[in-house]
């Protein structure tokens, strides 16, 4: 079975560097509201991933640090929206 690799472009590094960024700001947020609003974004950014990545198959390490960062996020931000909005 022969590795499929793509090319890093600039979008798909922007995807990255973007969910980094709201990943960081939902690390550092302590409002209800806006905790609501990236976690609501986490999805954006994962059907984000899977529109400008090709598949999931391909080997290009840019691939799986995007995958590993979004899943991440959008775990995260749940578990902060449920927190901040519990309490």
């Amino acid at each position: 079975m022969t590795q499929v690799r793509y090319p890093a472009t600039p979008l798909k590094i922007g995807v990255m560097l973007l969910t980094i960024v709201m990943l960081v700001a939902m690390l550092l947020v302590s409002n209800p509201v806006v905790a609501a609003f990236l976690c609501f974004s986490s999805l954006i950014t994962a059907m984000l991933h899977f529109n400008v990545f090709e598949t999931t198959a391909d080997a290009n390490p840019l691939n799986r640090i995007d995958l590993g960062i979004q899943v991440t996020y959008l775990v995260l931000s749940i578990i902060k929206a449920f927190v901040l909005g519990g309490g």
